[in-house]
């Protein structure tokens, strides 16, 4: 029986690829992707539902027992229920999402940027003990933030580097990004083709 179940989800595996390869190359089924990509969609809102109550269990015991950082906990599990609470709130009176996205803009959106400021100062100093190694990669590092933060300063003579910046940004750096995103994109590819036909099946253990 224990055998019978492990073959559930090559099954599964097998026939969805199978679906979402016809329904890429071939016209016999049509909408199946898309059919896919919506039960993905409904259960990984499934699985946010189950991870937002297993944070809530954690947090909440860990109140109850009084452990350390247990003043975190309060603050985590007081603005998920406020969240939760606004959004109920804007459905029921009328507001559709006005309410939560109103959280969002004002107090989400503000404490992300402060979040991110204060990781500038973090970034500033690894990249500062990055650089003391003196390797050429680290130089071409150092030239390049050089060239982009005072291209971005509008005072005198740097505003004249605006240009030079822009270019830097749009070819050289757009062109490492897109070759990472490729390589990303082939090394999915690859995993997918090694699910397909079986080499990785680890996860049948």
């Amino acid at each position: 029986m224990r055998r019978i179940g492990l073959f559930v989800p090559l099954i599964i595996i097998y026939l969805s690829a199978a679906l979402v390869l016809l329904d890429t190359f071939t016209d016999l089924m049509d909408g199946a992707a898309a059919l896919l990509g919506l039960w993905v969609s409904i259960i990984l809102a499934f699985a946010l539902l189950l991870g937002l109550f297993n944070v809530l269990r954690v947090h909440v015991s860990r109140l109850t027992s009084r452990q350390a950082g247990a003043g975190y906990s309060a603050v985590l599990v007081g603005s998920a229920l406020l969240v939760i609470l606004a959004g109920v709130y804007g459905r029921v009176a009328g507001l559709q999402d006005g309410v939560s996205n109103w959280i969002y803009l004002y107090v989400y959106e503000p404490l992300t940027a402060t979040l991110f400021s204060l990781l500038a100062f973090l970034m500033v100093s690894a990249a500062v003990k990055a650089l003391r190694i003196g390797t050429v990669e680290s130089s071409l590092l150092l030239g390049g933030a050089l060239l982009v933060l005072l291209g971005q300063v509008a005072l005198q003579p740097f505003s004249n580097l605006n240009d030079l910046a822009r270019w830097f940004q749009m070819y050289p750096v757009l062109g490492v990004l897109r070759g990472i995103l490729i390589g990303a994109a082939l090394g999915a590819v690859a995993t997918s083709l090694r699910y397909i036909l079986g080499v990785d099946n680890r996860y049948l253990g």
